[in-house]
């Protein structure tokens, strides 16, 4: 009984190139995708009704330009990390 509420962040990458490399945050309610944002497409979007309207308020807010930096914030040095000791490796 009870709510679930989380959120994910995923960097998705073939080489350690940033062109190559994407951030997406997702944020879920009850295993049912509300919201996520990713870098390919540069702002939020949303999958509900509840989404829509929270994805329009987090476009013209400060969260989007928060956002909008995860790729070099989060990915791109991690990245790097992950590329050399797992998957060249491998």
């Amino acid at each position: 009984d009870g709510f679930l509420h989380f959120s994910t962040v995923t960097c998705l990458f073939n080489s350690t190139k940033a062109d190559d490399i994407a951030y997406i945050e997702s944020y879920y309610f009850n295993k049912l995708k509300l919201i996520s944002f990713d870098s390919r497409v540069g702002k939020f979007v949303g999958y509900t009704e509840f989404g829509v309207s929270n994805a329009k308020r987090l476009n013209e807010g400060p969260e989007v330009t928060r956002a909008r930096t995860g790729k070099e914030r989060y990915c791109v040095n991690n990245v790097g990390n992950d590329y050399n000791h797992a998957v060249a490796k491998s």
